[in-house]
């Protein structure tokens, strides 16, 4: 579909892996316990002088256990441990280690139950906090759902990744909306990654989503969302103000011309046989209109059946890899369109294999949005 919410350069570190909660990773953390008893036991049995620290691995796995494992899993290591200490020298005599006698049996049944007991109560805080993390996600992507394959006769592919924010809505914004006066889209950057910076998003989105459907043109409906940031501002000290950049398209019903206005954004790309900006003079940040003495632009193109227009936020072209070089989206932009790929899903999965694969990191949150005007055959 869409490859909404996922990291265009996927963690190397193994600690963010397990955070993450990828299965691999996870499943190997929960046997760690397991298969250190598994090579510790039979070390043991041949080395007597090793004995003493296996000791402390067999009494100890209902504690390891329980860290990365539920109730059950820890109550099934207790068994385990019990029945091996029972099984000891000094016990029933069937194993010649460990060297334990019935005294030792208690304490490690006494141990495995309170270790039993914490996980359980992990468990149970772990799970309401799934919950709740449900309830958040479902609240966010109401916020940004997910965008059809097909808007107005359009093919739309977004590509969307938080960078320092734990939810799935950051500082950047992304719509398109079909309306009697062609595509409206539109993609932004708030100030920030804070809640307050949700807030401002969802409310600059309603006012986009709103406003589209009626205002006369890019100008009108950028003022909206100035007028909208100035409410959320109101009442807040100077060091609390904030802004937002926005890039506005309006795609004509006749899929003809194209009309782009800036508010200190990364200007489109117009993409034919090679990638051009779409560059107008830009109007200052939503918010901070009153710093700006020109008056605002917009700039017109003819547009083509199956031309692309790729607008995206500035964590893509921040993008660094080790050398630190940006991210090259016209250079790559035009292999991919020269090797004839124009499909804008696929377009914006290269992108992806390019960012990842080249080593860049993201700073800021990244939004890549393309559309392609109808008329013609993709691949």
């Amino acid at each position: 579909m869409q490859g909404y919410f996922r990291s265009y350069a996927l963690s190397k570190n193994p600690w963010h892996r397990i955070a993450a909660g990828e299965p691999g990773t996870v499943l190997l953390l929960r046997l760690m316990p397991f298969l250190l008893i598994a090579v510790t036991i039979p070390i043991a049995l041949i080395d007597d002088e090793a004995a003493e620290y296996t000791d402390y691995a067999v009494i100890l796995l209902p504690a390891f256990t329980a860290l990365v494992n539920g109730p059950l899993v820890t109550a099934g290591a207790t068994l385990v441990v019990a029945a091996v200490v029972s099984s000891g020298q000094y016990a029933l005599g069937l194993l010649p280690y460990p060297e334990s006698a019935w005294s030792d049996l208690p304490p490690v049944v006494i141990i495995g139950a309170l270790c039993t007991a914490l996980s359980w109560i992990r468990n149970r805080m772990v799970n309401r906090l799934i919950s709740m993390t449900l309830v958040a996600e479902a609240v966010q992507t109401a916020i940004l759902p997910e965008l059809p394959a097909h808007i107005g006769g359009a093919r739309v592919a977004v590509a969307y990744r938080t960078h320092d924010s734990p939810g799935l809505v950051g500082g950047d914004f992304y719509d398109v909306q079909e309306t009697d006066l062609g595509i409206r889209a539109v993609v932004g950057d708030v100030q920030g990654h804070d809640l307050a910076t949700v807030q401002l998003t969802e409310a600059l989105l309603g006012t986009f989503r709103e406003r589209s459907l009626d205002d006369p043109d890019l100008r009108t409906l950028a003022a909206r969302m100035e007028r909208r940031v100035r409410m959320h501002n109101r009442g807040r000290g100077e060091l609390d103000q904030s802004y937002a950049t926005a890039a506005f398209v309006e795609i004509t019903p006749r899929f003809d011309t194209i009309r782009v206005l800036l508010c200190g954004h990364p200007a489109p790309l117009l993409v034919r046989g090679s990638a051009q900006p779409l560059s107008v003079r830009p109007m200052p940040p939503l918010g901070l209109a009153d710093f700006g003495l020109q008056v605002s632009e917009i700039r017109e193109a003819t547009l083509m059946p199956g031309d692309l227009v790729v607008v995206f936020s500035d964590g893509l072209i921040e993008g660094r890899n080790a050398a630190g070089e940006t991210f090259p989206v016209i250079e790559r932009l035009n292999a991919h369109v020269t090797s004839g790929i124009r499909d804008p899903d696929r377009l914006h999965r290269k992108l992806k294999a390019d960012f990842q694969g080249g080593g860049y990191e993201r700073t800021d949150d990244l939004t890549v949005l393309i559309i392609q005007t109808p008329g013609a055959t993709s691949r």
